[in-house]
C-alpha cells in the first residue's frame, strides 16, 4: 500500500452509513449511482465481465453498476434500480438510450401508461436476489427509484408537459398522480428489502435555476413528492442537476438525509456546506463537462483533492461525479479519481 494511504478501518457500507448520518467515517466514500458499461470496459480492459442491465429507459429492475469495476476503483457501493418505465420514444447513441419525445400527449393516451404492479413480489424478486448476492460484500447497497415528476414530463415531453400545465393542468395531474400512486406503494416494499440507502433522482433544476417556477413547485409537485417522501424509511438522497438554490429550502422539508450529485458551476458546494452542511450530507461536485471527460488525469487529482479538503472536514461528505460514471468519461481519470480519493481522502 502506497505509504500516504491510511489503512481503511470500517467497511464501505458502515462509510457510506456513517456520511449519510453528518458522522465522519474512516475516510471519505464514494458513491455513484451508476456506471456506464462502456466505461467499465475500458477500465477492466476486457468485455468478459457481468454488464449493468438498466438502460435510460429503466424498462426493468436490474443493476445500475458492474460489479467488477470494485476490483479497480475504490468505488463503495452497488446501486440497484426499482423503477416505473417511462413512456417515451428514444434513439439509442453510442450505447445511450437517448429521449427524444414523450407519447402522452392527451387522455387518450393514458391507457399505455401500463405499470408493473408496485405490490407484487414477484416484481422485487430480482432485487432479493442482488441483495443475497452482495450484502455478505460489505459494500453499501443501494437503490434509486423515482417519485414521478420526471416520469410525468418526460413521457408527455418536457415542451408540451410544460404548456399543458397552462392550458389541461388537470391531465398533467393526473398523469403524475398515477406514478405518484405508483411509487408510494414502491417504496413501502422497497423498505423491507435490505438496501442500506435509496437514491430518487428527480431533476428540476438546470445551471440557471427551477425547470418550472418555484410556485408552480411548491403548490403541484412537492405536496405530492412529499406522499412518496413520507413513505422513505430508510436513508435516502435526493438528486437533481441544476441550481436548486431557489426551491432548496422547501425540498428539504422532505426530509432527505443527502442532496446528490450538486452540478459545478450550477451551485457553490462550498457555500451549500457553510450553509446547509449542518443538516444534510453533500454527494458529487466532480465535473463532468470537462474534467473527468475532458480533463487530464493530473486536472481530475487537484479538483478530487481540493474537492476533498474543503468538504470532508467534519464529515457529510460523499465523493461522487456530478451525475454518475459516463460511457464518454476518461477510464484514466476514473482511475485517477480513485487514486486521489485513497490519497486525500482519508480521516
Amino acid at each position: 500500500m502506497d505509504p500516504l494511504v491510511k489503512e481503511e478501518k470500517l467497511t464501505s457500507r458502515e462509510r457510506v452509513l456513517m456520511a449519510l448520518h453528518l458522522k465522519q467515517p474512516d475516510r471519505v466514500p464514494w458513491v455513484e449511482s451508476s456506471v456506464h458499461n462502456r466505461l467499465a470496459e475500458k477500465l477492466l480492459q476486457r468485455g468478459d465481465f457481468e454488464k449493468a442491465t438498466v438502460t435510460q429507459i429503466f424498462a426493468a429492475p436490474g443493476s445500475r453498476i458492474p460489479p467488477q469495476v470494485l476490483d479497480v476503483i475504490a468505488l463503495d457501493n452497488l446501486t440497484f434500480s426499482i423503477a416505473p418505465p417511462r413512456f417515451v420514444r428514444s434513439q439509442n447513441y453510442e450505447g445511450m438510450d437517448i429521449i427524444v419525445d414523450g407519447l402522452i400527449k392527451n387522455e387518450a393516451d393514458l391507457p399505455k401508461v401500463i405499470l408493473p404492479d408496485p405490490e407484487a413480489d414477484e416484481f422485487y424478486q430480482p432485487a432479493k436476489d442482488f441483495i443475497a448476492r452482495f450484502r455478505g460484500s460489505n459494500r453499501a447497497l443501494g437503490v434509486t427509484t423515482r417519485m414521478g415528476i420526471g416520469n410525468t414530463y418526460l413521457s408527455m415531453g418536457i415542451e408540451h408537459f410544460s404548456l399543458m400545465l397552462y392550458d389541461n393542468p388537470q391531465f398533467v395531474l393526473q398523469l403524475m398522480d398515477i406514478f405518484i400512486d405508483w411509487a408510494c406503494k414502491a417504496v413501502e416494499k422497497i423498505n423491507e428489502l435490505g438496501f442500506d440507502f435509496l437514491i430518487v433522482p428527480e431533476d428540476l433544476a438546470w445551471k440557471q435555476g427551477p425547470l418550472f417556477s418555484p410556485q408552480t413547485i411548491r403548490d403541484l409537485f412537492l405536496p405530492r413528492m412529499k406522499k412518496v417522501a413520507d413513505k422513505i424509511k430508510i436513508p435516502w438522497i435526493y438528486h437533481s442537476d441544476g441550481n436548486l438554490l431557489p426551491i432548496l429550502d422547501d425540498l428539504l422539508t422532505l426530509g432527505m438525509n443527502g442532496l446528490a450529485n450538486v452540478e459545478p458551476n450550477a451551485m457553490d458546494i462550498v457555500e451549500l456546506k457553510k450553509r446547509y452542511g449542518h443538516r444534510i450530507c453533500l454527494m458529487g461536485n466532480i465535473d463532468l463537462h470537462y474534467t473527468l471527460t475532458q480533463g487530464t488525469p493530473e486536472e481530475t487529482e487537484a479538483e478530487v483533492k481540493k474537492r476533498l479538503q474543503e468538504l470532508s472536514p467534519g464529515g457529510g461528505y460523499i465523493l461522487a461525479s456530478s451525475n454518475g460514471l459516463t460511457a464518454y468519461c476518461k477510464p484514466e481519470n476514473v482511475l485517477a479519481m480513485s487514486r486521489a480519493l485513497l490519497q486525500y481522502g482519508a480521516y
